[in-house]
């Protein structure tokens, strides 16, 4: 019998040989890939095994999960006998002998011998092989890349194997998961596999989760990390519920993501992170494991187990190589279950010096100058989750706190700073930021941040601080900077002292940067060359998103703070006391260098760092 390569792979219906040819033969979820397969876990277009001049190779084609080749994730690799290629769940093995393959029970041939296995030769059309070549031609293409980003790809299997095939995954809605057709690893196990390959594709791999302990609410280590190693915890389901839990606070650290969501589904719970700001899709959790999930999470949090009508709050830790990180908790009562949202509060993630929040030189300069004064006020302002507060506590960390009193008013306080002494608000007991403030005069404070001004009763105090020889930092919620000013007039502040008190506004946006390893060019439009020609005149290139392994098929990875500062002239004061008018302001600011966000952000994209959409996403409305 002549030798021929072939790939084996098992079925929901046995074992099958696929023959190799001299034609590239693509393994993923496409309809027009050699092999198709239903599993969560593959991308649109996968890998390849093509031909080469000393035999056969696999190449992943940027994957999300990546490929791996005996058990290691591989770029690209030439084939041995028996090796053994893993794209999500499916196992493939390269042979040469089919003596070597599994087979299954074969009838009788003919002449009463055992017959030959079944190989499935694949058979292309010359055109089809020319345009399944050109897809997987280079390695980082742009064929392959933008079919990644199709939703909706054109045309049938291209090899002998009729169908999909089907790998285990998550149940989908209104599916029971006992009743899965095809599935051979229990619930548990499918669970762990699943997050367990998603967290193994991901950048940022410090730490591995059995590197990660939990830390109760009461300051206790419950489930620690490395002491664990290789002992069994006892209970069999508290073992697989800890080490799901592992697994989903460590695609978080490698992620980068900032909320954690379990909702729970009619028959299923569905994991949701926020990253860059956005929600991103983790899995289908099996209804069991999710139960056992959320109920570990209350015994963290020192929360009530057997109260499932009621909004909960709670909060626990965690202790990874480095660095502690805590966890706020929220359950809400929703239609079929409660709802669980974790905050992670990563220091890691978050910029801690000025220098690292990458302001424009003269705007550096000018804030560090203000900071560094005796008295004042520093406003920031923007909407929820702009970074107002990081950008606050990297001024606060200016400071020399062992020579200056500094004090802060949170609601809540959510990251400490070492020296500074932090008071958090209770409305319900009266501590309110106007009546905190008042007190806090009183405790001889050099520096005061205020969480923000929310009345004009904490605006009226805050202000008269700023003018009796306090430094003074808050937040203000406004559009914009110019918009800070009358929103503070608004609330009905003495026109005075906005004007006496006031030093610097800033307002601030978080924009998606492009992942670096996925993103495109593309030529700028007419239309988009007119809207960002008072910014950067002459773009003619800009890049787009497209989405990989690396940025959990985003386009994006990491974000980075747009910004516009507005320094309090004494012709910007003339105009406060006197007309108060949007276009008196602008004229007093022309003096200045005042740039708007949309400009500033405008250059980030003549920069290739984000798209056009991203920045008018955010910055549209100032």
């Amino acid at each position: 019998m002549t030798q021929r390569p072939y790939l084996s792979v098992k079925t929901p219906n046995g074992y099958r040989q696929i023959g190799l040819t001299d034609d590239p033969f693509t393994i993923g979820r496409g309809s027009s890939n050699g092999l198709v397969i239903d599993d969560p876990l593959a991308s649109r277009f996968h890998c390849v095994v093509e031909r080469t001049d000393s035999g056969y190779a696999v190449r992943d084609l940027q994957s999300r999960n990546g490929t791996k080749l005996n058990g290691e994730y591989i770029s690209s690799a030439e084939l041995k006998p028996g090796d053994a290629i893993q794209v999500g769940s499916l196992v493939l093995r390269y042979l040469l002998d089919l003596r070597d393959a599994p087979v299954n029970p074969r009838p009788a041939a003919a002449d009463g011998g055992e017959a030959e296995p079944e190989v499935i030769v694949p058979r292309l059309s010359r055109k089809a092989a020319a345009k399944m070549a050109a897809k997987v031609a280079a390695s980082v293409g742009e064929d392959v890349r933008a079919a990644h980003a199709d939703e909706t790809l054109v045309g049938g299997p291209a090899a002998g194997i009729k169908g999909v095939i089907k790998m285990p995954e998550g149940p989908r809605e209104g599916e029971n998961p006992s009743r899965q057709e095809g599935s051979i690893i229990q619930v548990a196990a499918e669970d762990e596999k699943t997050l367990r390959l998603l967290a193994q594709s991901l950048p940022n791999q410090q730490f591995p989760e059995i590197g990660i302990s939990m830390i109760n609410a009461r300051g206790q280590v419950v489930h620690a990390g490395e002491a664990h190693a290789g002992r069994a915890l006892g209970d069999d389901d508290v073992a697989d519920t800890v080490r799901l839990m592992r697994l989903l606070l460590l695609v978080c650290f490698r992620s980068r993501a900032t909320d954690l969501h379990v909702e729970p589904k009619e028959e299923r719970f569905e994991l949701r992170i926020r990253v860059d700001g956005m929600m991103v899709k983790v899995m289908n959790l099996h209804k069991d494991s999710g139960v056992k999930l959320l109920s570990l999470v209350k015994i963290l949090g020192d929360i009530d187990i057997a109260q499932k009508a009621i909004v909960q709050e709670g909060h626990f830790s965690s202790q990874v190589p480095g660095r502690r990180v805590d966890y706020r908790v929220s359950f809400t009562p929703a239609m079929n279950g409660q709802k669980l949202v974790v905050r992670i509060l990563d220091l890691a993630n978050a910029p801690s010096r000025l220098a690292e929040l990458q302001l424009p030189g003269w705007m550096f300069e000018e804030t560090r100058r203000v900071i560094h004064q005796d008295n004042g006020m520093v406003l920031m302002c923007g909407p929820t989750g702009s970074g107002k507060t990081t950008t606050l506590y990297s001024m606060i960390r200016e400071i020399d706190v062992q020579q200056r009193n500094v004090i802060t008013i949170e609601d809540p306080v959510e990251y400490r700073i070492e020296g500074v002494t932090q008071i958090p608000v209770n409305e319900g007991k009266g501590n309110t930021f106007s009546s905190m403030l008042r007190s806090v005069l009183r405790q001889d404070p050099d520096v005061i941040l205020v969480g923000e001004i929310r009345d004009a009763e904490t605006a009226r105090i805050a202000m008269q601080a700023a003018m009796t020889g306090h430094l003074v930092f808050s937040t203000v919620h406004a559009q914009n900077a110019i918009g800070t000013i009358f929103r503070l007039l608004d609330l009905g502040t003495d026109p005075y002292l906005v004007a006496s008190s006031l030093n610097l506004v800033v307002a601030q946006r978080l924009v998606r940067l492009l992942c670096p390893h996925c993103k495109l060019p593309r030529k700028t439009t007419p239309a988009e060359q007119m809207r960002m020609q008072k910014a950067v005149p002459d773009v003619t290139k800009v890049y787009q998103a497209v989405g990989c392994g690396r940025c959990l098929e985003t386009g994006f990875h990491g974000r980075r703070a747009i910004y516009e500062l507005l320094t309090a002239n004494s012709e910007m004061r003339d105009v406060i006391l006197s007309t108060r008018s949007i276009q008196g302001i602008r004229k007093a600011m022309n003096n200045s260098l005042f740039t708007s966000l949309l400009e500033n952000g405008y250059k980030l994209v003549a920069e290739g760092m984000t798209t056009i959409e991203e920045i008018e996403r955010v910055a549209s409305m100032e």
